[in-house]
């Protein structure tokens, strides 16, 4: 049995309370009398190995880090004088940062996180290894436990001990590392005798980060275009295979189908990422922390709310929401808790009041004739410039009419004559038939008179009219039906939730069997982390398509975890006394009252445009613009004048 009390370096006695949890190097406890303290008791034959680190990092005092879980002070057992353990800041209510970025574990440890707040969180991780990185410090192996999350974002680092430390000339090594978070220069290298850097810690922050805005989903696990079979995991991230790559002609890889991509991201994001996990980054090129801080609360301003479910946000730069994509192309796939609707300030609205509102909007009725909403005025006569020319018509043709039987005359005379005479005939006949240059310019003048007045015509038809404020209000009376339909749509919804409440309990079942802790013969922690990627996290997710759709899972391994899903579902039993999910009620009831809102909203905006199109078609009938009297003065002209030149 081990001990309860632990003497400190100052000679106080700390005695152990409750046990927090345990892991492969020690128990960690609540430190009775002390609220926000806990103590880290060695297993057997490991405490000697920390004791210099510990004594060195607790002498520093790193401890008044408050972003890191640093020893506080050092424990020694009562009896032996030896070295046990050491106290640490207590990291409570907080969960490890895998349970924030998987969609499926996220639905019951951070019920009411928000994408906004996945961004803060890593901003906040960031900012933690920039001020360990600070200190002396090199986390060295980043990984998904050693981040601990609350539900307002903030985070705290642990395991602390494991730190590659260097004071005094002195370099206490981290002699550990999760391959999944250890970078391509150090993959399938053993850890002894690395000096660890913080380019290294790097990576595995470019990596938290990455499966944090991607929903869990790994950067280096994708479509593999190549030659045989896709490399294993380790190969892959040292061959700097990252699969969202714009590189994709390089790394012969793609993202898994229907996830975001580099394309949803604010492009000096996924230009970090580029540079995390691409070769250029391996030689301390990849962004550090602070950089990550900054690019962090950059892009968290970037943020906007999706149009169709208030609980989803995403980048402005996507084309639109991913989250909405993928809730549609994964069936029973939740991004975010949908929570229910809160309605804040102001007085209720009177949808009554409001459709009466649009209907009352008197309809300007259709635009008037322009032309009688001329000033009066006597006729034209002919242009002076239309005399002229229909004159100088007159004087060719008169010319024509005596060449012509000039021409019959001299044809008569035969010889030499009958040449010269049809010359003149054919000269009569151009000369009489061809419109002179000076006719077909009064001609275009007068045309483009007529265009013009009738280009003015349709602009005030179009604008005094009535045409958009009937398209307008018919919208609006779509919208008005759109709204009354919403109670009987929420009650067929929720009607369809209690028909469906078996199914319902079979998943929220199903989705407690994590694919990660499986034990399925053929699927180790490589292929685990490739059903992450592709959108598999739970029994719940397991379909045998589903599976041999993904490369290198063939029909075997697709039956074996199929046969641990049925093991999973006979497991189960159906409790008819057991309502609806809140949460499902909570979604249908979001939905219905985001619907709402919207329609409450474009309604009552509608009424200020239907009030605005009826007084501008007004005010164009009575404020008329000068220049349609001009106009109509020109097409008058137009109209006489070609009728005087015989071309109307």
């Amino acid at each position: 049995m081990s001990a309860t009390q632990y003497r400190t370096t100052a000679g106080a006695t700390v005695r152990l309370g409750a046990r927090l949890g345990e892991g492969g190097e020690g128990v960690v406890h609540v430190v009775d009398g002390s609220g926000d303290l806990a103590a880290k008791i060695y297993l057997p034959g490991l405490a000697a190995e920390r004791e210099g680190k510990v004594l060195a990092m607790a002498g520093a005092r790193l401890h008044a880090n408050k972003f890191v879980a640093y020893p506080v002070d050092a424990l020694f057992d009562l009896r032996s004088g030896a070295f046990a353990g050491f106290t640490m800041r207590k990291a409570a209510n907080r969960r490890p940062v895998h349970e924030l970025y998987s969609p499926s574990s996220r639905k019951t440890a951070f019920p009411s996180a928000t994408y906004p707040l996945l961004v803060r969180a890593m901003s906040n991780v960031a900012r933690a290894m920039a001020s360990v990185h600070a200190s002396g410090c090199v986390i060295g192996d980043v990984n998904h436990s050693g981040v601990m999350v609350a539900p307002d974002a903030t985070v705290t680092l642990i395991d602390s001990d494991s730190f590659q430390y260097v004071v005094g000339g002195r370099n206490f090594p981290c002699k550990v590392g999760t391959p999944d978070f250890t970078p391509p220069e150090l993959q399938s290298k053993p850890f002894a005798g690395v000096v660890r850097t913080p380019n290294h810690d790097a990576f595995g922050l470019a990596t938290l980060v990455f499966m944090t805005l991607f929903m869990g989903r790994f950067p280096f696990v994708g479509r593999f275009k190549g030659a045989g079979e896709m490399p294993p995991i380790d190969r892959l991230i040292a061959e700097f295979r990252f699969a969202y790559s714009n590189r994709s002609a390089t790394t012969l890889m793609e993202p898994p189908p229907n996830m975001p991509t580099l394309a949803d991201l604010p492009l000096p994001l996924a230009d970090a990422f580029e540079r995390a996990f691409g070769p250029l980054g391996a030689n301390s090129g990849r962004p550090g922390a602070p950089e990550w801080v900054g690019l962090l609360e950059r892009a968290e301003a970037d943020l906007v709310r999706c149009n169709r479910k208030d609980n989803h946000h995403h980048f402005r730069q996507a084309p639109n929401c991913p989250w909405c994509r993928m809730e549609q192309v994964f069936p029973g796939f939740v991004a975010f808790v949908p929570t229910s609707p809160v309605f804040q300030g102001g007085a209720a609205v009177d949808l009554a009041q409001l459709i009466a509102s649009v209907r009352g909007v008197p309809d300007p009725g259709p635009a008037p004739d322009l032309a009688a909403l001329m000033p009066a005025s006597p006729a034209p006569k002919p242009s002076t410039a239309v005399k002229e020319a229909r004159s100088a018509r007159t004087g060719r043709r008169g010319a024509a009419l005596v060449l012509g039987p000039v021409g019959l005359v001299l044809m008569g005379l035969g010889g030499g004559g009958v040449a010269l005479g049809l010359i003149a005939m054919v000269a009569a006949l151009i000369t009489f038939f061809a419109t002179p240059e000076v006719i077909e310019a009064a001609g275009r003048q007068a045309r483009a008179a007529k265009t013009e007045w009738e280009t003015a015509r349709k602009t005030f038809e179009q604008a005094a009219g009535n045409a958009t404020f009937l398209k307008t209000r018919q919208d609006a009376e779509t919208l008005i039906q759109q709204m009354q339909n919403l109670p009987a749509e929420e009650a067929r919804r929720l009607a369809a939730l209690e028909a469906g409440r078996r199914e319902a309990q079979m998943r929220r079942h199903l989705e407690r069997f994590k694919v990660a802790q499986a034990k399925v013969s053929g699927i180790g922690g490589a292929r685990k982390l490739t059903l992450r990627s592709y959108g598999i996290e739970t029994a719940a997710d397991i379909e045998y398509n589903r599976i041999t759709a993904i490369k290198n899972f063939g029909p075997s391994t697709a039956s074996s975890l199929v046969k641990w899903r049925r093991a999973a579902e006979a497991k189960f039993n159906f409790d008819p006394h057991q309502g609806v999910d809140p949460q499902d009620v909570a979604s249908v009831k979001a939905d219905i009252a985001k619907a709402r809102s919207d329609v409450i909203g474009r309604l009552s905006h509608t009424v200020g445009t239907l009030q605005r199109l009826s007084a501008e078609a007004k005010a164009f009938r009575t404020n008329l613009d000068p220049r349609y009297a001009v106009a109509w003065s020109a097409y008058r002209q137009a109209e006489i004048d070609l009728k005087a030149l015989d071309l109307d």
